[in-house]
């Protein structure tokens, strides 16, 4: 299996110069120019943009080279359900050539007969379908492309990797679900449209040419010189507290001026040291929250606007059967 895939893709490679895929001697139009683009990219590995170029090319103009060389790009991108549909696309438009023109395809028509009988084992399928109790009128989009009631229910052949999925119901509600597969895999996914769509956190709206700025609150700087107001404070409060108790043990040691106790001397010593304490502490709060009343001051205040609320957004729960 390996030595065929090679031997395929080195045929390949010599059937996608551009002069075999559009025809020889045409001007650079559009097409052309999306061609090269297209092809340069996939042989350096950027299929993701080489392969839309490669389709616009075949949009502009049709020729059956350039549907090959997309399909070949599909298949190296791993979009393999695209890339059978293109083969396929293309072994029809060979089926009608003339025989100089299928000349002219050196062998083609053989690779891509070989790469779509080699592939279609591989290509995912996924069956979407509706409840019976689902509204009249609910539809059905997968990766953007709307599922018809024929498609419902059908197993159909998407390529490997993460789709999207949204029904949408009459009243507007969408429900959406990603779904991963893998190659070969098949599944099949009946809608859930009980379950109630989530609903989106509010959403602030946009300001209004010459509004003014929302409103602020304290800075931190506010906060600091409040805090330390308030220490300060509380270090003068104590220390003041703790000199009335030691005037009541120096009014008992000391009846006089000549005579005191060691007890009395202490603390008075101590209550000198403590008044000291307790000024710069009322002194350095006072600074503290003077700073902080000028800090408040300063901030703008404005009335808060009303915040606008989102719609719901949809949800989307679905039962996966594999088959």
């Amino acid at each position: 299996m390996v030595s065929v895939r090679r031997a395929l893709s080195a045929l390949g490679v010599a059937l996608l110069l551009p002069g075999n895929a559009l025809a020889q001697g045409e001007g650079r139009g559009p097409a052309q120019t999306q061609f090269d683009y297209g092809l340069a990219e996939m042989q350096a590995g950027r299929y993701a943009s080489g392969c839309p170029a490669l389709a616009e090319s075949y949009r502009i103009d049709p020729h059956p080279g350039v549907l090959f060389t997309l399909a070949e790009c599909e298949n190296k991108w791993g979009k393999i359900a695209s890339a059978v549909t293109h083969y396929e696309a293309y072994l029809d438009v060979f089926a009608h050539m003339a025989g100089e023109e299928r000349a002219r395809q050196r062998g083609r028509d053989r690779i891509a007969t070989a790469q779509r009988d080699r592939l279609r084992l591989q290509v995912p399928q996924l069956a979407i379908a509706l409840p019976a109790s689902a509204p009249v009128g609910t539809t059905i989009t997968r990766d953007g492309a709307p599922l018809g009631t024929p498609s419902l229910g059908a197993a159909l052949p998407v390529d490997p990797g993460e789709h999207v999925v949204i029904a949408t119901t009459p009243d507007g509600v969408a429900h959406e679900a990603h779904v991963t597969l893998a190659p070969a895999q098949h599944e099949s996914f009946v809608v859930d449209l009980s379950a109630p769509p989530p609903v989106s956190a509010p959403v602030a709206p946009a300001p209004l040419p010459g509004a003014p700025p929302p409103p602020r609150g304290p800075s931190s700087w506010t906060w600091v010189a409040g805090g330390v107001g308030l220490a300060g404070v509380a270090v003068g409060a104590v220390a003041g507290i703790l000199v009335l108790g030691d005037k009541s043990t120096i009014d008992a040691e000391c009846p006089t001026e000549s005579s005191c106790s060691q007890k009395g001397l202490n603390a008075a010593s101590q209550s000198r040291t403590l008044g000291l304490v307790s000024d710069v502490g009322f002194a350095a709060g006072g600074v503290g929250l003077a700073a902080a009343a000028v800090l408040l001051l300063a901030t703008p205040s404005r009335a808060v606007q009303p915040v606008a609320t989102a719609g719901a957004h949809g949800g989307f729960v679905g039962a996966r059967v594999a088959w």
